[in-house]
């Protein structure tokens, strides 16, 4: 008992440090510009300027976890800075202005897929070290740039480095909110000895459809781990079950899943805050099942794909508007519609998705 509660209160002193390490950096920003830039806009310009920088701090920060990622051979689907979102796929990448709800507000973060030729412990240490280490880089160099120029340059100079040290060292404290620090994730892989535990089922299906492993190819127990865990993954479990299906051409199965859905989002209905892009990302997929089984565009226009699940599905709206066309005779509109959904998959990071969408093309191909 009293060690769960020193446990708690080390943890809250962990997390009251790491506020005001970081809230240190923004004081101190806009002191060094408030003292430095005369204006009658002061002091709202310096903590303007001050709030301007702690954002390039951010994206220098997640510039180095990016960089880390890549230099492992880490492939990175999606990253945050703020509230844009960048989604990287094989050619170019794509942005959107998303704001985070209060309660999950995040400063920003790299979404990577481990690289499964490579052991884990080396790389994800790589890649979650390379954040700080950026900042503290770019703080150093900022100092001597400040210490050198004159003037309101050398104060924007030393300012961002202050803005950069307090990133770099904030982040390196070992803590819990929303997602963990990097300093928690650091000890996370220090102690990590084996790639196949089963807390890691959810990251070792992540790495192999990202190398373009097909559902239906995916490792079972796994998959039975994912369905057993917390939400959200029970949904991915489905989702990868959903989609081995589809591959096969087993639409009878996959309708046969429709009242699976429902039923796992009744039973855990008090744990899906948050799910709803994903939920209507299956109830979509199963839609467009019906649809094609049913020779019938019915079944897809009850379903709303709205503007997260094209931000993540982007193949799914026109794969429908290909199906809808086929079905009324309009081959020729079809397969343009086809074609976009084939250029959306195949230039997502995740090889199994254009693998799939092109069986799913020549099965509505086939259709008379």
């Amino acid at each position: 008992m009293d060690s769960s509660i020193g446990r708690k209160v080390w943890v809250r002193v962990l997390a009251v440090l790491q506020g005001a390490v970081l809230l240190s950096g923004w004081f101190f920003a806009a002191l060094i510009l408030g003292f430095t830039i005369k204006s009658e806009l002061q002091p709202l310009l310096a903590m303007f300027l001050a709030s301007l920088l702690a954002v390039l701090g951010l994206v220098v920060h997640e510039g180095g976890h990016y960089l880390g990622a890549r230099l492992c051979g880490m492939p990175v689907l999606l990253a945050r800075v703020a509230a844009v979102e960048i989604q990287v796929l094989r050619r170019g990448w794509r942005l959107r202005w998303s704001p985070q709800l209060k309660r999950n507000r995040l400063g920003g973060y790299v979404l990577a897929a481990s690289n499964p030729q490579r052991p884990w412990r080396g790389q994800w240490m790589v890649m979650v070290l390379f954040g700080p280490l950026l900042n503290l880089l770019v703080g150093a160099v900022a100092v001597a740039l400040g210490l050198h120029l004159q003037g309101v340059p050398g104060a924007i100079a030393l300012a961002f480095a202050v803005s950069n040290l307090s990133t770099g060292l904030g982040n390196l404290i070992p803590t819990m909110r929303v997602l963990p620090s990097d300093g928690m994730v650091m000890l996370g892989w220090l102690q990590h000895r084996d790639d196949q535990r089963p807390e890691l089922a959810q990251a070792r299906l992540l790495a192999l459809t990202v190398a373009g492993v097909p559902s239906a190819e995916l490792p079972q127990s796994d998959i039975t781990l994912l369905a057993a865990g917390a939400m959200p993954e029970p949904l991915i479990a489905f989702s990868y079950r959903l989609n081995a299906r589809q591959d096969q051409g087993d639409w009878p199965g996959v309708l046969q899943m429709e009242q699976e859905l429902e039923q796992l989002l009744a039973d855990r209905a008090a744990e899906l805050t948050g799910m709803s892009t994903l939920i209507e990302l299956l109830r979509g997929e199963l839609a467009f099942s019906r649809a094609y089984l049913e020779r019938s565009v019915a079944p897809m226009q009850a379903v709303q794909i709205n503007a997260d699940t094209d931000w993540f599905a982007p193949w799914l709206r026109p794969r429908g508007e290909a199906l809808a066309a086929f079905l009324a005779g309009d081959r020729q509109r079809g397969e343009e519609y086809l074609q976009q959904a084939l250029r959306a998959a195949g230039n997502s990071q995740v090889l199994s998705q254009g693998r799939s969408e092109a069986l799913l093309a020549e099965q509505l191909r086939a259709l008379p």
